[in-house]
């Protein structure tokens, strides 16, 4: 029996080149590579201190709004071409599928950003890497999607997945240069396994091993790669077999016949579960990209469980690399088996062996890792062995009563205490904040105590402190805290009204305060954050503008700019996923 969280106080609510995203407590030093005074000032938390900007309002209109004082300008948007060959992006989109292979994707998830040197000149150029994790098919196509045909499915699948881009701070303006590096991974692209499941029969359909979905998960690594979730598995595949049905594990995935957003199976059997059933074996796992090797394919770390995870975040623990990920109702959390120095020395990769465990919450404010290892009693009967533990590895935290939470989202690791914090997006109230300390402030402990640290504000919002659904935390060096939020997860739709649209939070952990930083346009998600190690830029995706929610007008061939035109507002156009560029006019850190 999966245990349901209850809380007594709230009984009904939800290259050694390293980046400052999801690195937790490595350190600011061996981030920013600076002198020792620098790295300490970035390092200092905000002790007592309160959030000096002015807090943005509700907002309904189609725009992006930041407080005065800052300045905001859009970067990467779909369709925008990633080198000097790249065909421009159409506004009617009529764009071919190879016109968009070498163009920005669409629905933006994760970002990260990766400094291209470790000394100050890491604030001015560096790698954007963005992860696609849905398409829109209506604003996708210049017909509405409504054509089923190959071309409308080979374009789809080449606007998901990764972009890597070359970026620079010239002037003033962060800009997309022409690299070798820049490139798109999608659907199609040649993959590899490692891990307990690399070579296993169940993920052996006869065919080559092709395919990065994207999604929402993003995170880096101590040793500069990438890594992106498959949390959208359930939107690729389907079958129009009416003898076939799912399996358990396919229902905890997801997977039904008509669960397919984009109807892939008609044109590429592969994703017919009924045709190619093992195929679906072969997404939901976490992806290890490196942007600096273009040549070399992306890897599913098959150790880290097949979870289509949602979220994911990056730290040590006595020299060990630990990962946090989260996907529909459960945290887990990965610590790899020996330290990550030892096994990169050993060109070995550090994700390749450990011990996955799924966190169970009790309601004393306490908690504890479970591992899921099959020699446990409890997963010994229902999975053969350690292999099939991993490819259901959902199934597998079920059996051993990890905690079932509502919509868990990217976790954040506080860089100087240690706490983690994982935002619950669905649920009464409209979500919560949750935050836990491991056992001796060790990241590798077995035990927890957690606690509520966030939840919606009630009643007015002179503070900018209102907010639903929250999806996502990402932490800078300094440890504030920055909560991505999607109001389409509201189910209530008054209160999603009341919320207007999707929003970015900025949370002092010391003080509890949280303000309302920016406001994105109607239909969005705000879904991702990054920043330069300085914190002087923050890069923030705006995912899926123009979608209709409940009660919206559909957007339509004809008319696709009836939810939102951002941010190219062309009378002939369509909204368009983006990244936006925040920054102080005075140069300051962003937030403070």
């Amino acid at each position: 029996m999966a245990h349901h969280i209850h809380d007594p106080a709230h009984p009904t609510r939800r290259r050694a080149l390293l980046t400052t995203a999801g690195l937790g407590a490595l350190g600011a030093s061996a981030l920013v590579g600076g002198p020792p005074s620098f790295a300490a000032a970035l390092a200092t938390p905000l002790t007592g201190s309160h959030l000096s900007f002015t807090p943005v309002p509700v907002a309904r209109k189609d725009g992006v709004t930041v407080p005065e004082g800052y300045t905001v300008r859009v970067l990467a948007p779909w369709g925008a071409p990633i080198g000097p060959r790249s065909p421009r992006w159409r506004p009617d989109a009529s764009d071919t599928a190879a016109a968009a292979l070498r163009q920005v994707g669409t629905g933006h998830g994760g970002v990260q950003y990766v400094p291209l040197t470790p000394s100050h000149a890491g604030n001015r150029r560096g790698l954007l890497v963005l992860s696609h994790a849905t398409a829109d098919p209506v604003l996708l196509h210049a017909d509405g999607g409504q054509s089923s045909t190959a071309a409308r499915t080979a374009k789809e699948m080449a606007s998901l997945g990764v972009t890597v881009l070359r970026i620079e701070l010239i002037d003033g303006r962060w800009r997309v240069r022409a690299d070798e590096l820049n490139r798109r991974l999608t659907p199609a692209s040649p993959v590899a396994f490692s891990g307990p499941l690399d070579g296993h029969a169940a993920l052996d359909t006869g065919d080559e091993t092709r395919g990065v979905l994207g999604g929402f998960a993003h995170a880096t690594t101590p040793w500069g790669t990438f890594l992106t979730g498959e949390d959208t598995i359930a939107d690729a595949f389907g079958t129009e077999e009416r003898r076939w049905r799912p399996s358990s594990e396919q229902e905890r995935y997801g997977l039904a016949a008509d669960s397919s957003a984009y109807g892939w199976h008609a044109h590429q059997p592969r994703f017919d579960l009924a045709a190619t059933p093992e195929e679906a074996h072969r997404f939901g796992w976490t992806v290890e990209i490196d942007p600096f090797a273009p040549d070399a394919a992306p890897v599913k770390r098959t150790a880290l469980g097949r979870l289509a995870a949602r979220g994911a975040a990056v730290t040590e623990s006595r020299g060990h690399a630990v990962v946090y990920l989260s996907d529909d109702t459960h945290v887990y959390k990965f610590v790899t088996a020996r330290p990550w120095r030892d096994l990169r020395a050993a060109a070995t990769s550090p994700l390749d062996e450990g011990t996955l465990h799924a966190a169970r919450l009790d309601t004393d404010g306490t908690g504890a890792w479970i591992p899921l290892d099959h020699g446990r009693r409890d997963l010994r009967a229902a999975f053969r062995n350690q292999a099939d533990v991993l490819l259901r590895a959902r199934e597998a935290a079920d059996a051993v009563g990890a905690t079932t939470l509502r919509r868990p989202g990217r976790p954040a690791v506080h860089p100087v205490t240690g706490t983690v914090y994982c935002p619950e997006s669905a649920g009464p109230g409209g979500g919560r904040v949750l935050a836990w300390t491991e056992g001796a402030g060790d990241h590798g402990a077995a035990v927890m105590s957690w606690r509520e640290f966030a939840r919606p504000g009630q009643g007015t919002d002179a503070l900018g402190s209102v907010f639903g659904a929250p999806d996502g935390v990402h932490c800078g060096v300094d440890g504030r805290l920055w909560i991505t939020t999607d109001v389409s997860d509201v189910a209530d739709r008054e209160r999603r009204v009341r919320l207007g649209n999707s929003a970015l939070l900025c949370a002092d952990p010391e003080t509890g305060e949280v303000r309302r930083f920016l406001t994105g346009p109607p239909g969005s998600a705000i879904s991702g954050v990054s920043s330069t190690p300085d914190q002087g830029t923050l890069f923030v995706t705006v995912h899926g503008p123009g979608s209709a929610g409940p009660g919206d007008e559909d957007p339509t061939a004809q008319n696709p700019r009836a939810v939102s035109n951002w941010p190219g507002f062309d009378p002939r156009g369509r909204p368009r996923s983006a990244v936006v560029v925040v920054s102080r006019r005075d140069g300051g850190r962003v937030g403070t």
